[in-house]
Protein backbone atom coordinates (compact mmCIF):
# COMPACT_ATOMS: atom_id res chain seq x y z
CA UNK A 1 0.00 0.00 0.00
CA UNK A 2 1.05 3.47 -0.39
CA UNK A 3 0.67 6.83 0.87
CA UNK A 4 1.43 10.29 0.34
CA UNK A 5 5.19 10.97 0.97
CA UNK A 6 7.16 13.59 0.33
CA UNK A 7 8.80 14.24 -3.01
CA UNK A 8 12.07 13.51 -2.65
CA UNK A 9 11.04 9.99 -0.65
CA UNK A 10 8.17 8.89 -2.48
CA UNK A 11 9.38 6.39 -5.18
CA UNK A 12 11.99 5.09 -2.47
CA UNK A 13 8.58 4.66 -0.27
CA UNK A 14 6.39 3.30 -2.76
CA UNK A 15 9.28 0.23 -3.71
CA UNK A 16 9.53 -0.83 0.12
CA UNK A 17 5.72 -1.01 0.25
CA UNK A 18 3.46 -1.56 3.86
CA UNK A 19 3.17 -4.74 5.04
CA UNK A 20 -0.57 -4.35 4.87
CA UNK A 21 -3.36 -6.56 2.54
CA UNK A 22 -7.06 -5.07 2.35
CA UNK A 23 -9.47 -7.13 3.44
CA UNK A 24 -12.84 -6.67 5.62
CA UNK A 25 -12.07 -7.88 9.69
CA UNK A 26 -13.32 -8.27 13.10
CA UNK A 27 -12.23 -5.40 15.01
CA UNK A 28 -10.94 -4.87 18.78
CA UNK A 29 -8.93 -2.51 20.60
CA UNK A 30 -6.23 -1.43 23.23
CA UNK A 31 -6.10 0.69 26.10
CA UNK A 32 -3.39 2.22 28.87
CA UNK A 33 -0.89 1.67 26.37
CA UNK A 34 3.21 2.56 26.73
CA UNK A 35 4.65 4.04 23.58
CA UNK A 36 7.29 5.64 22.20
CA UNK A 37 6.09 7.87 19.63
CA UNK A 38 2.56 7.58 20.31
CA UNK A 39 0.17 9.05 22.81
CA UNK A 40 -2.75 7.66 24.50
CA UNK A 41 -6.00 9.69 24.29
CA UNK A 42 -9.70 9.36 24.53
CA UNK A 43 -11.53 10.02 21.10
CA UNK A 44 -15.28 11.12 20.62
CA UNK A 45 -17.65 11.76 17.62
CA UNK A 46 -21.01 12.26 16.71
CA UNK A 47 -22.40 10.87 13.41
CA UNK A 48 -25.01 9.14 11.86
CA UNK A 49 -26.63 6.78 8.96
CA UNK A 50 -29.15 6.59 6.43
CA UNK A 51 -30.69 3.53 5.89
CA UNK A 52 -34.15 2.14 3.91
CA UNK A 53 -37.22 2.81 6.18
CA UNK A 54 -37.78 -0.59 8.26
CA UNK A 55 -34.26 -1.75 7.85
CA UNK A 56 -33.29 -4.31 11.02
CA UNK A 57 -30.84 -3.34 13.35
CA UNK A 58 -28.38 -5.25 11.42
CA UNK A 59 -28.56 -3.52 8.41
CA UNK A 60 -28.27 -0.18 10.80
CA UNK A 61 -25.22 -1.73 11.87
CA UNK A 62 -23.50 -2.71 8.91
CA UNK A 63 -24.03 1.02 7.74
CA UNK A 64 -21.95 2.10 10.79
CA UNK A 65 -19.69 -0.05 10.49
CA UNK A 66 -18.60 0.88 6.55
CA UNK A 67 -18.46 4.38 7.76
CA UNK A 68 -16.30 3.81 10.90
CA UNK A 69 -14.25 1.78 8.72
CA UNK A 70 -13.90 4.84 6.14
CA UNK A 71 -12.56 6.61 9.39
CA UNK A 72 -9.50 4.53 9.25
CA UNK A 73 -8.09 6.13 6.26
CA UNK A 74 -9.15 9.61 7.66
CA UNK A 75 -7.30 9.32 10.66
CA UNK A 76 -3.65 7.66 9.62
CA UNK A 77 -3.93 10.81 7.41
CA UNK A 78 -3.69 12.77 10.51
CA UNK A 79 -1.13 10.76 12.66
CA UNK A 80 -3.91 8.82 14.59
CA UNK A 81 -4.69 5.28 15.06
CA UNK A 82 -8.09 3.73 17.15
CA UNK A 83 -8.50 0.59 18.42
CA UNK A 84 -12.43 -0.35 17.90
CA UNK A 85 -12.58 -0.82 14.54
CA UNK A 86 -15.71 -0.73 12.52
CA UNK A 87 -17.32 0.33 16.07
CA UNK A 88 -18.14 -3.12 17.31
CA UNK A 89 -17.25 -2.95 21.05
CA UNK A 90 -19.41 0.25 20.59
CA UNK A 91 -22.41 -1.18 18.94
CA UNK A 92 -22.54 -4.36 21.19
CA UNK A 93 -25.03 -2.79 23.68
CA UNK A 94 -25.95 0.23 21.57
CA UNK A 95 -30.08 1.51 21.34
CA UNK A 96 -30.67 2.46 18.29
CA UNK A 97 -32.64 5.44 17.61
CA UNK A 98 -34.26 6.40 14.33
CA UNK A 99 -35.52 9.76 12.78
CA UNK A 100 -38.31 8.57 10.25
CA UNK A 101 -37.65 11.39 7.28
CA UNK A 102 -39.11 11.98 3.79
CA UNK A 103 -36.66 12.75 0.62
CA UNK A 104 -37.50 15.31 -1.09
CA UNK A 105 -36.73 16.17 -4.86
CA UNK A 106 -36.16 19.38 -5.85
CA UNK A 107 -40.17 19.99 -6.85
CA UNK A 108 -41.12 18.92 -3.30
CA UNK A 109 -42.19 15.61 -4.37
CA UNK A 110 -41.45 13.17 -1.94
CA UNK A 111 -39.18 10.44 -3.29
CA UNK A 112 -39.05 7.69 0.14
CA UNK A 113 -38.40 6.86 3.08
CA UNK A 114 -35.44 6.60 5.24
CA UNK A 115 -34.43 6.26 8.97
CA UNK A 116 -31.06 8.58 10.29
CA UNK A 117 -29.87 6.86 12.52
CA UNK A 118 -27.38 9.04 14.82
CA UNK A 119 -24.63 7.41 16.81
CA UNK A 120 -22.25 7.89 19.53
CA UNK A 121 -18.32 7.00 18.87
CA UNK A 122 -16.13 6.73 21.98
CA UNK A 123 -12.67 5.05 22.00
CA UNK A 124 -8.98 4.39 22.58
CA UNK A 125 -6.74 6.66 20.42
CA UNK A 126 -3.33 6.92 19.29
CA UNK A 127 -1.77 10.06 18.49
CA UNK A 128 1.37 10.81 16.96
CA UNK A 129 3.56 12.76 18.97
CA UNK A 130 4.43 15.56 16.44
CA UNK A 131 0.63 15.89 15.26
CA UNK A 132 -0.90 16.22 18.77
CA UNK A 133 -4.29 18.27 17.94
CA UNK A 134 -5.02 21.53 19.91
CA UNK A 135 -8.56 20.92 19.82
CA UNK A 136 -11.45 19.04 18.56
CA UNK A 137 -10.37 17.96 14.70
CA UNK A 138 -12.74 18.20 11.64
CA UNK A 139 -12.78 14.61 10.48
CA UNK A 140 -14.67 13.70 7.61
CA UNK A 141 -16.47 10.46 6.98
CA UNK A 142 -17.05 8.37 3.69
CA UNK A 143 -21.18 8.20 3.62
CA UNK A 144 -22.79 5.82 2.06
CA UNK A 145 -22.30 2.83 0.13
CA UNK A 146 -19.07 4.23 -0.95
CA UNK A 147 -17.39 0.70 -2.35
CA UNK A 148 -20.21 1.00 -5.25
CA UNK A 149 -19.48 4.59 -5.89
CA UNK A 150 -15.56 3.96 -5.72
CA UNK A 151 -15.50 4.69 -9.20
CA UNK A 152 -16.24 8.54 -8.47
CA UNK A 153 -14.10 8.68 -5.03
CA UNK A 154 -11.10 6.85 -5.82
CA UNK A 155 -9.54 9.16 -8.23
CA UNK A 156 -10.26 12.32 -5.69
CA UNK A 157 -10.17 11.19 -2.54
CA UNK A 158 -7.27 7.85 -2.16
CA UNK A 159 -3.58 7.53 -2.38
CA UNK A 160 -3.97 4.78 -4.37
CA UNK A 161 -5.62 5.29 -7.86
CA UNK A 162 -5.70 1.12 -8.66
CA UNK A 163 -6.75 0.03 -5.12
CA UNK A 164 -9.73 -2.47 -5.19
CA UNK A 165 -13.29 -0.95 -4.57
CA UNK A 166 -13.72 -2.71 -1.17
CA UNK A 167 -10.27 -1.62 0.18
CA UNK A 168 -10.83 2.60 -0.17
CA UNK A 169 -11.57 2.96 3.44
CA UNK A 170 -8.15 1.72 3.94
CA UNK A 171 -6.54 4.79 1.28
CA UNK A 172 -9.07 7.17 1.85
CA UNK A 173 -7.64 10.95 2.77
CA UNK A 174 -10.08 13.69 2.36
CA UNK A 175 -7.01 16.08 3.05
CA UNK A 176 -6.11 16.10 -0.23
CA UNK A 177 -6.65 19.18 -2.62
CA UNK A 178 -9.44 17.24 -4.66
CA UNK A 179 -11.26 16.38 -2.15
CA UNK A 180 -11.40 19.22 -0.19
CA UNK A 181 -12.97 20.59 -2.79
CA UNK A 182 -15.69 17.88 -3.42
CA UNK A 183 -16.21 18.03 0.07
CA UNK A 184 -16.76 21.46 0.57
CA UNK A 185 -18.86 21.61 -3.06
CA UNK A 186 -21.04 19.16 -1.52
CA UNK A 187 -21.94 20.10 1.52
CA UNK A 188 -22.91 23.96 -0.28
CA UNK A 189 -24.69 22.05 -2.59
CA UNK A 190 -26.85 19.92 0.55
CA UNK A 191 -27.04 23.52 2.72
CA UNK A 192 -28.51 24.92 -0.31
CA UNK A 193 -31.30 22.39 -0.88
CA UNK A 194 -32.02 22.11 2.85
CA UNK A 195 -32.71 26.13 3.00
CA UNK A 196 -35.70 24.88 0.41
CA UNK A 197 -37.46 22.43 2.23
CA UNK A 198 -40.85 22.97 4.26
CA UNK A 199 -40.07 20.66 6.83
CA UNK A 200 -36.10 20.00 7.91
CA UNK A 201 -37.51 18.62 10.73
CA UNK A 202 -38.55 15.42 8.93
CA UNK A 203 -37.71 16.16 5.53
CA UNK A 204 -34.00 15.91 3.74
CA UNK A 205 -33.41 16.79 0.44
CA UNK A 206 -32.14 14.57 -2.57
CA UNK A 207 -29.01 16.27 -2.34
CA UNK A 208 -28.92 15.13 1.17
CA UNK A 209 -30.02 11.65 0.95
CA UNK A 210 -26.92 11.10 -2.53
CA UNK A 211 -24.19 13.09 0.20
CA UNK A 212 -20.98 11.05 -0.60
CA UNK A 213 -19.43 12.76 2.57
CA UNK A 214 -19.64 13.23 6.53
CA UNK A 215 -18.28 16.04 7.97
CA UNK A 216 -18.05 15.71 12.15
CA UNK A 217 -15.93 17.22 14.83
CA UNK A 218 -13.95 14.56 17.01
CA UNK A 219 -12.89 15.42 20.35
CA UNK A 220 -9.58 14.18 21.72
CA UNK A 221 -8.72 13.78 25.23
CA UNK A 222 -5.03 13.31 26.17
CA UNK A 223 -4.60 9.95 29.11
CA UNK A 224 -2.75 9.52 31.71
CA UNK A 225 1.01 8.64 30.46
CA UNK A 226 1.13 4.97 31.52
CA UNK A 227 4.03 4.61 34.20
CA UNK A 228 7.47 2.99 33.92
CA UNK A 229 7.12 -0.74 33.78
CA UNK A 230 9.04 -3.24 32.89
CA UNK A 231 8.64 -6.98 30.95
CA UNK A 232 8.08 -9.80 33.63
CA UNK A 233 11.86 -11.04 33.03
CA UNK A 234 11.39 -12.95 36.41
CA UNK A 235 8.36 -15.38 35.01
CA UNK A 236 10.18 -15.21 31.79
CA UNK A 237 13.72 -16.43 32.57
CA UNK A 238 12.48 -18.78 35.47
CA UNK A 239 13.13 -16.95 38.46
CA UNK A 240 9.09 -16.89 40.08
CA UNK A 241 8.31 -20.37 40.84
CA UNK A 242 9.41 -22.17 37.89
CA UNK A 243 13.16 -23.06 38.77
CA UNK A 244 13.08 -26.24 36.33
CA UNK A 245 13.04 -24.11 33.77
CA UNK A 246 16.20 -24.56 31.02
CA UNK A 247 14.68 -22.93 28.08
CA UNK A 248 13.51 -19.41 27.17
CA UNK A 249 11.82 -20.41 23.37
CA UNK A 250 10.54 -18.09 20.60
CA UNK A 251 8.69 -18.35 17.65
CA UNK A 252 9.32 -15.72 14.71
CA UNK A 253 7.24 -15.87 11.93
CA UNK A 254 7.71 -13.71 8.78
CA UNK A 255 5.08 -13.32 5.63
CA UNK A 256 4.95 -12.90 1.81
CA UNK A 257 5.16 -10.13 0.51
CA UNK A 258 3.63 -10.67 -2.60
CA UNK A 259 5.88 -12.87 -4.40
CA UNK A 260 7.85 -16.08 -2.92
CA UNK A 261 9.68 -16.87 -6.04
CA UNK A 262 11.39 -13.16 -6.00
CA UNK A 263 14.44 -13.34 -4.67
CA UNK A 264 13.75 -9.45 -3.70
CA UNK A 265 10.12 -10.06 -2.19
CA UNK A 266 10.50 -7.85 0.62
CA UNK A 267 8.92 -11.16 2.93
CA UNK A 268 12.44 -12.73 2.06
CA UNK A 269 14.54 -9.49 2.63
CA UNK A 270 13.62 -8.77 5.85
CA UNK A 271 13.70 -12.40 7.05
CA UNK A 272 17.12 -12.00 6.30
CA UNK A 273 17.59 -8.71 7.56
CA UNK A 274 16.39 -10.02 10.83
CA UNK A 275 18.39 -13.06 10.84
CA UNK A 276 21.53 -10.57 10.19
CA UNK A 277 20.69 -8.39 13.09
CA UNK A 278 20.02 -10.95 15.07
CA UNK A 279 23.61 -12.46 14.56
CA UNK A 280 25.06 -9.36 15.08
CA UNK A 281 23.39 -8.82 18.71
CA UNK A 282 23.20 -11.43 20.20
CA UNK A 283 26.77 -13.42 20.25
CA UNK A 284 27.06 -17.06 19.65
CA UNK A 285 23.80 -17.58 18.20
CA UNK A 286 23.88 -20.52 15.54
CA UNK A 287 21.58 -23.08 13.79
CA UNK A 288 20.86 -25.85 15.52
CA UNK A 289 17.96 -27.83 13.34
CA UNK A 290 16.10 -27.37 9.72
CA UNK A 291 12.99 -28.37 9.13
CA UNK A 292 12.64 -30.01 5.70
CA UNK A 293 16.48 -30.57 6.72
CA UNK A 294 18.60 -28.40 4.62
CA UNK A 295 22.14 -27.57 4.71
CA UNK A 296 21.83 -23.49 4.20
CA UNK A 297 25.43 -22.44 3.28
CA UNK A 298 25.19 -24.70 0.39
CA UNK A 299 25.40 -23.34 -3.03
CA UNK A 300 26.37 -25.26 -6.34
CA UNK A 301 26.79 -23.55 -9.27
CA UNK A 302 27.31 -25.60 -13.29
CA UNK A 303 27.49 -28.72 -10.76
CA UNK A 304 30.18 -27.21 -8.02
CA UNK A 305 29.92 -26.12 -4.99
CA UNK A 306 30.59 -22.71 -3.94
CA UNK A 307 32.98 -22.81 -1.36
CA UNK A 308 33.51 -20.59 1.78
CA UNK A 309 30.00 -19.16 1.72
CA UNK A 310 28.59 -17.43 4.80
CA UNK A 311 26.14 -15.98 6.55
CA UNK A 312 27.03 -12.36 5.78
CA UNK A 313 27.45 -13.56 1.47
CA UNK A 314 23.39 -14.61 1.69
CA UNK A 315 22.50 -11.76 3.70
CA UNK A 316 24.72 -9.67 0.78
CA UNK A 317 23.13 -11.17 -1.87
CA UNK A 318 19.34 -10.27 -0.97
CA UNK A 319 19.20 -7.70 1.09
CA UNK A 320 22.07 -5.21 -0.59
CA UNK A 321 22.06 -7.17 -3.95
CA UNK A 322 25.90 -7.04 -3.84
CA UNK A 323 28.94 -9.10 -3.68
CA UNK A 324 27.65 -12.15 -5.65
CA UNK A 325 30.52 -14.60 -6.23
CA UNK A 326 32.69 -14.98 -9.01
CA UNK A 327 31.22 -18.13 -10.72
CA UNK A 328 27.96 -16.06 -11.37
CA UNK A 329 28.46 -12.75 -11.71
CA UNK A 330 27.85 -10.93 -15.01
CA UNK A 331 25.81 -13.88 -16.09
CA UNK A 332 22.09 -13.74 -15.83
CA UNK A 333 21.04 -17.28 -15.79
CA UNK A 334 23.95 -18.18 -13.41
CA UNK A 335 22.60 -15.09 -10.87
CA UNK A 336 19.23 -16.27 -11.25
CA UNK A 337 20.05 -19.68 -10.25
CA UNK A 338 21.78 -19.07 -7.40
CA UNK A 339 19.08 -16.93 -6.04
CA UNK A 340 16.07 -19.61 -6.62
CA UNK A 341 18.75 -21.66 -4.75
CA UNK A 342 18.29 -19.22 -1.40
CA UNK A 343 14.40 -18.82 -1.65
CA UNK A 344 14.10 -22.73 -1.60
CA UNK A 345 16.92 -22.69 1.57
CA UNK A 346 15.19 -19.71 3.19
CA UNK A 347 11.46 -20.33 2.62
CA UNK A 348 8.95 -22.87 3.24
CA UNK A 349 11.16 -24.06 6.38
CA UNK A 350 11.99 -24.01 9.70
CA UNK A 351 15.25 -22.72 11.11
CA UNK A 352 16.07 -22.79 14.21
CA UNK A 353 18.61 -20.86 16.23
CA UNK A 354 20.14 -21.69 19.85
CA UNK A 355 22.04 -19.46 21.84
CA UNK A 356 23.35 -20.47 25.16
CA UNK A 357 23.84 -18.14 28.15
CA UNK A 358 24.14 -17.98 31.39
CA UNK A 359 21.39 -15.64 33.68
CA UNK A 360 21.87 -14.06 37.06
CA UNK A 361 19.49 -12.09 38.97
CA UNK A 362 19.59 -10.98 42.67
CA UNK A 363 22.58 -13.63 43.51
CA UNK A 364 20.64 -16.55 41.92
CA UNK A 365 22.53 -18.10 38.62
CA UNK A 366 20.56 -20.22 36.23
CA UNK A 367 22.75 -22.11 32.82
CA UNK A 368 19.81 -21.35 29.98
CA UNK A 369 19.18 -21.68 26.54
CA UNK A 370 17.53 -19.73 24.18
CA UNK A 371 16.10 -21.24 21.39
CA UNK A 372 13.97 -18.90 18.30
CA UNK A 373 12.16 -20.79 15.90
CA UNK A 374 11.37 -19.19 12.42
CA UNK A 375 9.78 -19.34 9.64
CA UNK A 376 9.48 -17.35 6.15
CA UNK A 377 6.38 -18.36 3.60
CA UNK A 378 3.24 -17.77 2.79
CA UNK A 379 0.22 -17.24 5.05
CA UNK A 380 -2.55 -16.21 2.87
CA UNK A 381 -3.74 -16.87 -1.12
CA UNK A 382 -4.98 -19.80 -0.48
CA UNK A 383 -7.46 -22.05 1.67
CA UNK A 384 -4.50 -24.25 2.18
CA UNK A 385 -1.62 -21.78 2.53
CA UNK A 386 -4.21 -20.48 5.49
CA UNK A 387 -4.63 -23.73 7.53
CA UNK A 388 -0.80 -24.41 7.50
CA UNK A 389 0.18 -21.33 8.89
CA UNK A 390 -2.69 -21.48 11.56
CA UNK A 391 -1.24 -24.25 12.53
CA UNK A 392 2.34 -23.06 12.80
CA UNK A 393 0.61 -20.54 15.13
CA UNK A 394 -1.03 -23.14 17.02
CA UNK A 395 2.24 -24.60 17.62
CA UNK A 396 3.26 -21.15 18.70
CA UNK A 397 1.14 -20.09 20.35
CA UNK A 398 0.79 -23.14 23.05
CA UNK A 399 4.47 -23.32 23.25
CA UNK A 400 6.11 -19.75 22.76
CA UNK A 401 7.03 -17.51 25.38
CA UNK A 402 7.93 -14.91 23.29
CA UNK A 403 5.94 -14.67 19.90
CA UNK A 404 6.62 -12.29 16.76
CA UNK A 405 4.81 -11.76 13.33
CA UNK A 406 5.84 -9.73 10.81
CA UNK A 407 4.20 -9.36 7.75
CA UNK A 408 0.92 -8.52 6.30
CA UNK A 409 -2.21 -7.68 8.13
CA UNK A 410 -4.27 -9.00 5.89
CA UNK A 411 -7.16 -7.37 7.63
CA UNK A 412 -9.55 -9.84 8.61
CA UNK A 413 -8.50 -12.64 5.55
CA UNK A 414 -5.38 -14.19 7.29
CA UNK A 415 -4.72 -16.46 9.71
CA UNK A 416 -3.86 -14.79 12.69
CA UNK A 417 -7.35 -13.60 13.67
CA UNK A 418 -8.55 -13.88 16.64
CA UNK A 419 -11.52 -15.60 15.89
CA UNK A 420 -9.67 -18.06 14.87
CA UNK A 421 -8.63 -19.27 18.33
CA UNK A 422 -9.63 -19.79 21.64
CA UNK A 423 -8.67 -19.72 25.67
CA UNK A 424 -7.82 -23.64 25.15
CA UNK A 425 -5.05 -22.93 22.42
CA UNK A 426 -2.81 -20.72 24.83
CA UNK A 427 -0.88 -22.39 28.51
CA UNK A 428 -1.87 -20.73 31.68
CA UNK A 429 1.67 -18.81 32.23
CA UNK A 430 2.98 -15.71 30.60
CA UNK A 431 3.65 -14.99 27.00
CA UNK A 432 4.77 -11.70 24.97
CA UNK A 433 4.14 -10.91 21.21
CA UNK A 434 4.24 -9.04 18.48
CA UNK A 435 2.29 -8.34 15.83
CA UNK A 436 4.70 -6.53 13.60
CA UNK A 437 1.86 -5.42 10.48
CA UNK A 438 -0.07 -2.61 9.65
CA UNK A 439 -2.53 -0.55 11.94
CA UNK A 440 -2.27 -4.40 14.41
CA UNK A 441 -3.96 -1.99 17.30
CA UNK A 442 -6.83 -1.85 15.63
CA UNK A 443 -7.55 -5.57 15.91
CA UNK A 444 -5.21 -7.54 17.29
CA UNK A 445 -4.47 -6.88 21.01
CA UNK A 446 -7.40 -6.44 22.86
CA UNK A 447 -9.10 -9.99 21.67
CA UNK A 448 -5.91 -11.67 22.36
CA UNK A 449 -6.11 -10.45 25.61
CA UNK A 450 -9.14 -11.21 26.63
CA UNK A 451 -8.51 -15.16 25.24
CA UNK A 452 -5.47 -15.27 27.15
CA UNK A 453 -5.79 -17.81 30.31
CA UNK A 454 -4.66 -14.70 33.32
CA UNK A 455 -5.73 -11.88 30.59
CA UNK A 456 -3.12 -8.84 30.44
CA UNK A 457 -1.22 -10.79 33.91
CA UNK A 458 -0.14 -13.36 31.66
CA UNK A 459 -0.13 -11.59 28.18
CA UNK A 460 1.48 -8.24 26.81
CA UNK A 461 1.43 -7.62 23.18
CA UNK A 462 3.01 -5.28 21.13
CA UNK A 463 0.92 -3.86 17.84
CA UNK A 464 1.31 -0.65 15.48
CA UNK A 465 -0.97 2.20 15.16
CA UNK A 466 -0.14 3.08 11.85
CA UNK A 467 1.05 1.22 8.43
CA UNK A 468 4.07 -0.31 8.76
CA UNK A 469 6.76 0.11 6.08
CA UNK A 470 8.32 -3.60 4.93
CA UNK A 471 11.54 -1.83 5.04
CA UNK A 472 13.06 -2.58 7.86
CA UNK A 473 10.68 -4.07 9.85
CA UNK A 474 13.02 -7.43 10.59
CA UNK A 475 15.38 -5.03 12.11
CA UNK A 476 12.20 -4.38 14.29
CA UNK A 477 11.42 -7.15 14.99
CA UNK A 478 15.29 -8.40 15.75
CA UNK A 479 15.11 -5.40 18.28
CA UNK A 480 12.27 -6.43 19.80
CA UNK A 481 13.40 -10.15 20.76
CA UNK A 482 17.17 -9.17 21.60
CA UNK A 483 16.04 -6.29 23.83
CA UNK A 484 13.81 -8.88 25.35
CA UNK A 485 16.14 -11.68 25.77
CA UNK A 486 19.57 -9.70 26.33
CA UNK A 487 19.08 -7.98 29.45
CA UNK A 488 16.47 -5.47 32.05
CA UNK A 489 14.84 -3.27 29.95
CA UNK A 490 11.57 -0.87 30.59
CA UNK A 491 9.02 -1.38 27.49
CA UNK A 492 9.76 2.06 26.37
CA UNK A 493 13.61 0.39 25.88
CA UNK A 494 12.29 -2.38 24.20
CA UNK A 495 10.01 -0.12 21.99
CA UNK A 496 13.15 2.17 21.16
CA UNK A 497 14.86 -0.59 20.04
CA UNK A 498 12.22 -1.26 17.64
CA UNK A 499 13.28 2.14 16.47
CA UNK A 500 14.68 2.09 12.90
CA UNK A 501 16.64 4.48 10.23
CA UNK A 502 15.08 3.81 6.60
CA UNK A 503 16.75 5.52 3.30
CA UNK A 504 14.13 8.24 3.13
CA UNK A 505 13.33 8.36 7.15
CA UNK A 506 15.10 8.35 10.64
CA UNK A 507 13.88 7.07 13.55
CA UNK A 508 11.22 5.47 11.75
CA UNK A 509 8.26 4.12 14.45
CA UNK A 510 4.90 3.31 12.85
CA UNK A 511 3.50 4.22 16.33
CA UNK A 512 4.36 1.38 18.24
CA UNK A 513 2.99 0.47 21.80
CA UNK A 514 2.57 -2.81 24.39
CA UNK A 515 -0.64 -3.39 25.59
CA UNK A 516 -1.76 -5.28 29.02
CA UNK A 517 1.54 -4.06 30.58
CA UNK A 518 -0.02 -1.69 33.30
CA UNK A 519 -0.61 -4.82 35.80
CA UNK A 520 2.85 -5.86 35.13
CA UNK A 521 5.00 -5.59 38.69
CA UNK A 522 8.52 -6.69 38.13
CA UNK A 523 10.39 -4.57 39.77
CA UNK A 524 14.31 -4.30 38.60
CA UNK A 525 17.22 -6.53 40.18
CA UNK A 526 20.25 -6.73 38.12
CA UNK A 527 19.39 -9.35 35.60
CA UNK A 528 21.94 -9.79 33.41
CA UNK A 529 22.51 -11.98 30.29
CA UNK A 530 25.85 -13.41 29.37
CA UNK A 531 26.66 -15.60 26.62
CA UNK A 532 28.54 -18.80 27.51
Amino acid sequence: MRTSLAPVALLVALASGFACVDESATASGADDLTSVDGIEHTIDLDAFVDVPSGANDDAVKDAIHRELKSALGALRERGIGVADRDGQRNLAGAVLVRTPLAVIATDGATLRQVDRVRYHYHDIALVERDKLPSGPIELTLLFGDYIARAAELTPICSDDLATEPDSLWYHYQPRTSACRTAINAEATAIAAAQAALVNPNTQISARDADRRFLTTRATLVRSAAAPTLYPEYDRLWGFAGDQARTTVLAYSFFGVDSDESNPYDNGLIEYLRFQRVLRARLPGVHVTETAPQAFLLDFTIDGHKLANVGWDDVERWIIDRTGLPAEVAGDPGKTAELLRQVIAAFSERWIVWQWPVTVRRGGVERTMTVEIRTFHGYEDGTAERRLHARWRYLEAFWHADIFAYTGHSHFGHGPLEPWEYRTGNFPNRYQLALFNSCLSFNYYDEDFLVMHPGGSTKLDVVVNGLPAYWTGMGEATAGYLTSLLDGEHTWRDVLGAMVVDLPWQQGYDPMRAVNGELDNTYAPAGLTIAPR
